[in-house]
């Protein structure tokens, strides 16, 4: 792959900043005062239990779910008060993607490059379907691919645009072990061309770490922190695995853990 042209966002505060994040439905809060930052070129792993509120946390910052309190900045910019530049800067792949059944993946791309005023895009959309080996299938109606090609091709559509601030829900669910380490790879090279990434998993490749950790329990913010930083403060040995670290910090907490 290329090197990508990310045009970081030009301001002097962290791209993404959420203070005393708060939602609720009806009289279930699903997050509780979550507060973070998370500044370019940083790529950030979003961990926690099923129900911890990862999936929510990444809707609320994208503008897909209005929060109950607390604020989203995105670039400086409140995504309450300046909804439309703010969400210029960040896309979000959710866990499972939504496509037009009667749009081939192709002319998805076609439609993103014009939605987002690419004029040049045939030959990137060209590498990216390649580089995820949907070329041959670019043809096909996405409603016919397998869960994994529909999130390699919802990969090609973020992609395109290169945005400052890359969302992605459960990135490596979905994929099969070698493209599993291959887009970990490619997330590091998007990383150091100052692209900011926050992503939800359950698991990562194997010796792999990413800048930080965001560690969550029952929508609270439990940890926040490098890799060294978690394990300091939780008495682990060096490169522990995501397990171990989620569960170190539940049990600070003072959850049951289960067996």
């Amino acid at each position: 792959m290329d090197q990508p042209e990310v045009v970081a966002a030009q301001t002097d505060v962290s791209l993404l900043r959420v203070s005393k994040l708060r939602y609720a439905y009806g009289r279930d809060v699903i997050l509780h005062d979550v507060s973070f930052r998370v500044d370019g070129g940083e790529l950030i792993v979003l961990a926690g239990r099923n129900g911890a509120g990862k999936s929510t946390l990444l809707r609320c910052i994208a503008g897909w779910t209005s929060v109950t309190s607390g604020t989203v900045q995105v670039a400086g910019r409140s995504l309450e008060e300046a909804e439309r530049e703010a969400r210029r800067q960040l896309i979000l792949v959710p866990d499972l993607p939504i496509f037009y059944d009667a749009l081939t993946a192709w002319e998805h791309l076609r439609l993103v490059a014009g939605a987002n005023r690419i004029p040049t895009w045939e030959a990137q959309a060209e590498e990216l379907l390649g580089h995820f080996g949907l070329w041959e299938d670019r043809d096909d109606y996405p409603f016919t691919y397998s869960r994994g090609m529909r999130y390699k091709l919802a990969l090609c559509l973020a992609l395109l645009v290169e945005p400052p601030l890359l969302l992605l829900d459960e990135p490596l669910g979905p994929l099969d072990p070698v493209s599993a380490d291959q887009l970990w790879r490619d997330l590091g090279v998007y990383r150091e061309a100052g692209m900011a990434i926050l992503l939800s998993s359950h698991q990562l490749p194997a010796d792999e770490q990413p800048d930080r950790y965001l560690l969550m329990e029952q929508g609270e913010l439990v940890g926040d922190g490098t890799p060294a930083e978690l394990c300091a403060r939780l008495d682990l040995p060096e490169r522990p695995t995501l397990e171990a670290l989620l569960r170190a910090a539940i049990v600070e907490r003072g959850a049951p853990v289960g067996r």
